[in-house]
């Protein structure tokens, strides 16, 4: 059922009173009549401007003069007439008509009865029994004001009770946290005391077999001489025996010549023998063996800050996770704390290249992150990207996920939207869901994240909150490396495809334009300068597999150069010095002085390519399979290690160019 319609009170009032006498209009005396400029006018008002005029009527709306003799001349408004017909049997009519005598519309307001008044009502009955009566729009502007000071306050209420859910579900999702790394600090405990187990019953069985050993030798020793003895009692036996079977004068004759000699065995044979004994004495223990023990202690959150759940990011900490470091205070711990003698060397054609002069070039400062799929741990890395602010992205691969981290640490993880409805038919089938495989990332300085994703071999464009705004197929057989540049556009290698694409992005309406770069021969792993120089990887390196076959790496073995007009520019061949050469390039980035920084898996090597030519070798050992490399703004070198499921932090000191004047 359709509800009515609620009319507005000055409409009406417009319509159906006299805007002479401000009277409602009625079928008596108050009838309408229509002037013939079209203005109503009651009959009433009429009978007295027609008594002051000869033959004629001047309108008060537009002052044109109606002639007539009569009243009778003029006809009556039939449309307003109907309006007051329906009036009588419409309830939304009637409801606007005066409450007391429901005959005229309503101009006052008493506040003591509630209820709106004509003026003739008001002035008979309710302002002389001391009511406070007002105008409608006087009374219902200050309704509205109170109304909306209720509203505001219930707004303010509603913005307060969403501030303390949200830090409800941050608190829950910390805490869910805070068990994970209790349960893990539980588990490194319990595998600690298996551990010392193991160690207490080898050294038990160590000590067992040294006793026994003692004894056994004690032992064999007796044993032998009680061997060496049986033998003598045998013979004497036997040669007994023989002088047994002699004749009588043979055996008296050699007897008196012969006295016996009797062996003496009492005095050669073992009487003591002092062994070990071994008892098992049990260690007094009054308490039955545990790991450990949960303790709780009081923790308050105000749920009326943002910010809340601190206390269980901190309590947090001993998860080997991600997080910023103050560079000027971990240089001097690094020398010392390096935990392999990192050597360096240069060569350019022969020789040292400029600014490579003699020292350790980078100095290992931290380890970052481990294996396992919390917030913070990684499982098999394969990118890494920084952004102008210190933020960090991490390719996870492994966990199916992008990791961007801040300065204080984890910050927020990006997926594969799982809401829509083609995932909601594949669970419903039983089909595996469409995960997110990424193989590179790049942001640009709009705050857009770029990812080649493996699984359907497309190119994603994220943005910092996590929402895909485009993604790109066209033209691409197997997207891999990808790169910011500096106008904001992405840089695309097709490593089957055999081309460099460019990619135009809009946020608000995805890729809006794209271009073939260049072509190149298996192109792979690609990033930029400043200036616009894309360099890329080029052909297939050494094959890579590590001991559990859980990722293989194939990495080029040259780098190559384009500008930004498609012109090639210089080259770094397989053999980038007479005794140097790549086996399996898995990654670049170019600091701010536009050195190219390339990580080599083959050689487990860090490789600096100075503008001015040459090369510097920064990081030769302590890296297990380094697949990422990027520059920070405060000297930081962050390296991937994709085995070792980390980020290895490294100290940088960028090379200080001289000008001339």
């Amino acid at each position: 059922m359709a509800t009515p319609t609620s009319l507005d009170p000055d409409l009406v009032r417009e319509v159906l009173e006299c805007p002479i006498c401000l009277e409602t209009y009625n079928q008596d005396q108050l009838r309408p009549k229509l002037l013939q400029c079209g203005h109503s006018v009651c009959r009433q008002c009429l009978e007295k401007l027609l008594a002051s005029t000869i033959n004629g009527v001047r309108c008060p709306f537009c002052s044109k003069v109606s002639r007539m003799s009569s009243i009778s001349q003029l006809a009556d408004n039939l449309t307003v007439l109907k309006i007051i017909d329906c009036a009588s049997s419409c309830g939304s009519t009637m409801g606007l008509m005066c409450k007391s005598c429901k005959n005229r519309l309503p101009r006052q307001y008493c506040s003591d009865c509630s209820i709106v008044l004509c003026d003739n009502c008001k002035n008979e009955g309710h302002q002389r029994q001391g009511h406070v009566v007002q105008a409608i729009r006087v009374a219902a502007e200050q309704r509205r004001k109170d109304i909306s000071g209720k509203l505001s306050n219930l707004r303010e209420a509603m913005g307060n009770i969403q501030k303390k859910k949200a830090a409800i579900d941050n608190v829950t999702k910390s805490l869910r946290l805070k068990y994970k790394a209790v349960q893990q600090e539980y588990a490194k405990a319990e595998l600690r005391l298996q551990e010392e187990l193991g160690r207490s019953r080898r050294a038990f069985a160590a000590s067992l077999a040294e006793i026994e050993k003692l004894n056994a030798q004690i032992l064999e020793e007796q044993t032998y001489l009680l061997n060496i003895a049986e033998v003598q009692v045998v013979s004497r036996c036997d040669y007994l025996t023989m002088r047994i079977k002699q004749t009588d004068i043979a055996l008296l004759e050699e007897g008196s010549n012969n006295e016996e000699e009797e062996l003496e065995l009492k005095t050669n044979l073992p009487v003591i023998l002092k062994l070990q004994d071994p008892e098992f004495v049990k260690t007094d223990c009054s308490k039955s063996l545990d790991v450990g023990e949960l303790t709780t202690k009081p923790c308050t959150v105000n749920a009326e800050e943002e910010d809340g759940l601190d206390f269980a990011t901190s309590a947090a900490a001993p998860l080997d996770i991600y997080r910023d470091i103050d560079m000027e205070a971990a240089v001097e711990e690094a020398v010392c704390a390096s935990p392999g003698s990192f050597k360096s060397k240069s060569v350019d054609g022969g020789g040292p290249s400029p600014g490579a002069s003699g020292g350790q070039l980078c100095q290992f400062v931290k380890k970052m992150g481990c294996k396992g799929n919390l917030p913070g741990m990684f499982n098999l890395p394969v990118s890494i990207c920084v952004t102008p602010q210190g933020e960090v992205l991490v390719a996870d691969r492994g966990n199916y996920r992008i990791q961007i981290f801040n300065r204080k640490g984890f910050q927020r993880e990006i997926r594969r939207n799982p809401s829509s409805i083609d995932n909601f038919v594949l669970s419903f089938l039983g089909a595996d869901l469409p995960n997110l495989i990424p193989l590179s990332i790049a942001i640009t300085a709009q705050g857009l994240i770029g990812v080649t994703d493996n699984y359907d071999n497309s190119v994603k464009v994220y943005t910092t909150d996590g929402h895909c705004i485009a993604c790109h197929k066209n033209q691409l057989i197997k997207p891999w490396g990808i790169a910011a540049m500096p106008s904001g556009q992405f840089v695309v290698s097709d490593v089957e495809g055999g081309k460099l694409w460019c990619l135009a992005v809009d946020r608000n309406v995805g890729v809006v334009n794209y271009n073939r770069l260049c072509s190149a021969v298996r192109p792979k792993f690609v990033t930029c300068d400043s200036s616009g120089t894309v360099y890329f990887t080029q052909g297939l390196g050494l094959n890579i597999e590590n001991r559990h076959n859980e990722h293989h790496l194939e990495g080029g073995f040259s780098i190559g150069s384009v500008g930004m007009d498609g012109q090639l520019g210089k080259q770094l061949s397989h053999f980038f010095s007479e005794t140097e050469d790549f086996r399996c390039i898995t990654g670049m980035c170019v600091d701010s002085n536009g050195d190219l920084i390339v990580t080599d898996s083959g050689r487990k090597e860090i490789l600096q390519f100075p503008k001015e030519g040459g090369y510097n070798i920064l990081i030769q050992e302590g890296l297990t399979c380094p697949v990422g490399v990027a520059v920070t703004q405060k000297g930081q070198l962050l390296v991937l290690d994709c085995w070792d499921h980390c980020v290895k932090v490294y100290t940088y000191l960028q090379r200080r160019r001289s000008s001339t004047c």
